[in-house]
Order: structure tokens, then sequence, then C-alpha cells
């Protein structure tokens, strides 16, 4: 199995120079192939399931794996009904006992402190026992629900199903931040920005991860959303997700439903913000 996977990897990478829709269904394959090889590598992890969520977890996180599916279900309805996620298969949620096994999961190095990550399918997120203070079961479960990752990365996994892989890094992250707090309340502190050192789109969107200031990318991502919003309302960023899984780049996209091109976009937006 793991070499049929290297070998669809090698597909996508391929498909990279194919037309767009082409590419999409390459991406599609892909994903839904990672995920399988995913839920097999797991396959010996204790199950909890629901309607549309299947949480994995260790004995260790027995006692937590049933506040990550209530926290999982209340997110995916709302989630899939807005970005219209309709997904064949219980949506894979890992539970990983500690940030080292979650960073290894991934290669990263041990000083990540990611409380979630969505990749190619599936959500991995930290135990609430990893990091949620108090032994107070409803307030785990509160903490866990409210300010944990579940939101956030429901959005993201409902995102790239909609464009099917077709979505910039800023936009992806702009609108999981959006979403959750729409659905939970909690969004990052504001930054002291002045406005005089910024992040470019084109920056946020090939070197997310590597950009320096982790905390100015992640707001910079969630005010173009909120401008997109704001100003032309949610439907019209609605209807460039719709767009961006059609196949369409996101400067075309934005040109045929907001009417300006990206540069101008850029330039109208941060006029508009504190950047």
């Amino acid at each position: 199995m793991r070499a049929a996977f290297v070998l669809l990897t090698f597909i996508l990478a391929a498909a990279i120079k194919l037309p767009s829709q082409v590419r999409g269904y390459s991406y599609e394959l892909y994903r839904e192939s990672a995920r399988s090889y995913m839920d097999y590598q797991t396959r010996g992890l204790i199950t909890l399931e629901s309607d549309h969520i299947r949480v994995k977890y260790q004995p260790k996180d027995a006692g937590y794996a049933g506040m990550v599916l209530e926290a999982s279900e209340r997110f995916y309805l709302p989630i899939a009904e807005k970005f219209g996620l309709q997904s064949k298969n219980r949506i894979t949620v890992l539970v990983y006992p500690s940030s080292e096994e979650l960073n290894a999961s991934f290669g990263w190095p041990a000083s990540e402190n990611a409380m979630g990550v969505y990749w190619a399918g599936v959500i991995r997120v930290l135990s609430p026992a990893s990091w949620v203070e108090g032994a107070d079961p409803v307030e785990m479960r509160d903490a866990f629900s409210n300010i944990g990752p579940m939101a956030h990365e429901m959005t993201h996994l409902a995102v790239d199903y909609a464009t099917r892989g077709n979505c910039p890094r800023w936009f992806t992250e702009g609108l999981a931040q959006l979403e959750e707090y729409h659905l939970t309340g909690f969004r990052f502190s504001p930054g002291n920005d002045s406005g005089e050192s910024f992040y470019s789109l084109k920056d946020m969107d090939r070197n997310f991860d590597d950009l320096p200031d982790q905390a100015l990318a992640y707001r910079e991502s969630l005010s173009a959303v909120e401008y997109i919003s704001s100003v032309y309302g949610e439907k019209k960023l609605l209807a460039i997700v719709d767009s961006l899984g059609q196949g369409k780049g996101m400067g075309q996209s934005l040109e045929s439903i907001l009417g300006v091109d990206i540069a101008t976009f850029e330039q109208n937006w941060r006029s508009w913000s504190d950047f």
C-alpha cells in the first residue's frame, strides 16, 4: 500500500502541469489515497464514531475521546453546510497524547506547538489532557470546544474539499480564522502593527510557514478575508471558494467576482485595514 501511495505522489507532481480540471481530479485522487493510507496506518488505534466523525486515539486518551468527538460533530454541521462539504466517508480525527508525538507525525521539530493540523483529508489534534488546565470535565469540554482547534481545522478540511486543493495559503488561513470566530468567538489578540512592515499576499502564499513573524501572517490572512466579507459580502467570499474549486486562479477569481485585479485588491484591502 505504501508503494501505491508513493506512486500517487509522483502522479500528483506530474499533474501540476496539466489543465486545471485534470489537476483537480488528480489532487482528489491523491488526497483520498493519502487519507485511506493514514486510516490503514492507524488501524490499531481505538475508534469512537458518530454520524460524520471517526475519532482514533490511544488508551491513555480514552477519557477525552468523547469531547473530541462532540466538538468535531458540533462544528462539522455548520461548516459542511456553508462550504458544501459532502464526504462519502467519516472524517478521521487522530488524537495525539503529546506535542512531541503530533510533531513527530509530520517530522517537525519538538519546538512546534500546534494544537491541531489538517492535511490530506485527516485532522490531527493534541489531546485536551495535554493543554487544557483543570480537572473538571465540563470546563475541559468547554475549553476544548471554544478555544481548541476543531472549528479551525474543520474549516481547512471543508475548504480543501471545496477548492480541490486549489487555494492560496493566506486565503484558507483567513477563512479558517473567520469561521472559528463566527462559531466560537475566539480570535488571536490584535498586534501592534504599524503598517510600515507587512507580508505581501505573494509572500504569504509561497512561504507562509517560513515567515519570521507567524502571528503577523495569521493576522494579515484574517484581515484580508474579513475585508472581502465586510466590503463585498459573504456570498462573494463563498463565490471565490467556488471559483477556485473550478480550477481558476486567485487573480482570475478576484477579477471575475469582485471586479478588481489582485494588485488593486491588495492595495484596497491595505487602505481598509490597519496594515
